[in-house]
Parts: C-alpha cells; structure tokens; sequence
C-alpha cells in the first residue's frame, strides 16, 4: 500500500511591495503606466470628446443663460466665474478616472500588476498623471472657450506660468484623489456616484458666485475650503487688480493656501490609494 504526500500549495507570486525598487525603478514604472493609461484615452477618444463636450457646454450655460441673473450684468460675470469653472472642470471631469479605475480594478488589471516586482506607488502614481493629463488638456480646452465668449486676463508671462503650474499641482491632487475613490469604491457606479458629490461641493466655494452672498453658516465652510483657495488663486493671477482688491485676502495668501491644501489632500490620498490598491 502506497502513500500519497501533498504536494505543498504553491506559493503567491511575491508583491510589488516587497520587490527592489530597483528591479523596475519607480520612474520606469510610472512612465508606463502613464502611457499605457494615455493611449488608452487616445485609442477611445470618445472620453475627450464627451469630456469637453460637457465642459463647453456648462460654460455656455452659465455664460448666456445664468450669467445675466446671476452677476447682474453678463459682462462682468463671465471675468468672474471662468477661472473659477476652469478649476471646477478638473474636479468634474476626474469622476471619470474613477470609473475606469473601478472597472480595471474589477477585470484583473491590477491582480496582474500587483505580481509583477514594480512598486505599488509607481502604479498609482502613473494613473493619477494620466488622469491628470487629461483633465488639464480638458481645463485648457475650456480656458481657451472661455476667451471666445468673451473672458479677458490682464496676466503677464509670470502670472500664466504661476496659475498653469497650480492647476498643474490641482490635477495631479485630485487625480490622485480619484484613483482612491475608484480603488475603494468597489465597482464603476459606485464610483460614479460619489463622484457627483463633487457638483455640490463646487457650488458651496466662490467658484460661481461671491461667498459673501451665502448664509452666513455656508460661509464659514465655503471661505476655508480648498475649491475657494483655488478659484481664488487663479481668479487673482489671471485677472489681476480688478479682482484682488475684492479678495478678503492678500493674492499670496490663497496661492500658499492652494498649494498648502493639495500637500495635505495628497498626503491623506496617497496611502489611503496604496491601501485600497493593496487590499483589492
């Protein structure tokens, strides 16, 4: 009578967060999957299309059919409100990347990545800039829109370079914050759902409107929130001395403010992205 050993059970491919960064450097990693998330996006160019499309549209709402009753004369208003929306359009388009990071979590895609001997950081990392990447080209889209319907900056060379840096730093931030919700959200319409919440969120800042007309109890969230330190910022940089003597603050205050609030949003997505990625 012979007898059968159990062969042991083979072990898990070994994760990425235990392999040398130099196995496959960090900014190897992020390159590709940057790439390979851009062409992607280009090989469906429906995505930009829809996404301008909806961000143009907007724009034009706002400008011919609320500016009027909203900022009393449709001239003055369009100065206002576009650098605010051009801010608001990344936060509205990132909802995207988190369904698509939903839907590759749910294929596999990052099973398979995560047995490969690359960082994990590198892997979100190189979604969150392409995802940035394509918000940004969306922002200047609508930017460029917005001088046809009749925005006009007063800004010279040093300020455009300042305010396309910050919104730089905002789409990588909020990119980063979208891969987060798409890893942790469990499935494409959960995470298309939370990110509408981001359309509320973007009405209670000076994106749209002067938080000095709200409720005194909105307004103590809206002036300290990040959207309005945003919208602040490049309203002040891009429009110069016909907005910043009506700030409650110096221009440098919002900017540091900007730049202070995409540290700390960064600091908080970033591990809670890695743990989401890691327990998926």
């Amino acid at each position: 009578m012979s007898t059968t050993t159990a062969s042991a059970p083979a072990s898990a491919p070994p994760r990425s967060a235990n392999a040398p960064a130099g196995t496959a450097g960090v900014v190897t990693t992020v390159s590709a999957v940057a790439v390979r998330t851009g062409l992607k996006i280009l090989r469906r160019p429906q995505i930009l299309g829809i996404a301008v499309l909806q961000s143009v549209l907007f724009l034009l709402m706002f400008r011919y059919v609320l500016g009027g009753s909203i900022g009393g004369t449709s001239g003055s208003y369009v100065d206002y409100f576009i650098p605010g929306f051009v801010v608001v359009t990344v936060l509205f388009n990132a909802g995207g990347g988190a369904v698509a990071v939903a839907e590759e979590s749910a294929a596999g895609l990052y099973d398979r990545l995560r047995s490969l001997p690359i960082p994990d950081v590198a892997v979100l990392a190189g979604r969150a800039l392409a995802d940035a990447a394509l918000v940004f080209s969306v922002a200047m889209v609508t930017l460029g829109v917005g001088f046809a319907v009749g925005f006009r900056s007063s800004a010279d060379p040093a300020h455009w370079a300042a305010a396309v840096a910050l919104l730089v730093l905002v789409s990588v931030t909020i990119g980063l914050i979208f891969v987060w919700i798409g890893l942790a959200s469990g499935s494409a319409q959960a995470a298309n759902g939370l990110g509408l919440l981001s359309v509320p969120f973007s009405f209670l800042s000076s994106a749209f409107v002067p938080i000095q007309t709200m409720p005194a109890v909105v307004q103590a969230f809206a002036e300290w929130q990040p959207l309005t330190f945003l919208t602040d910022s490049w309203r002040g940089l891009l429009l110069g001395t016909r907005t910043t003597s009506t700030l409650g603050h110096p221009l440098s205050f919002y900017i540091v403010g900007s730049v202070i609030w995409c540290v700390i949003l960064t600091a908080v997505a970033a591990p809670l992205a890695l743990r989401s990625y890691r327990k998926d």
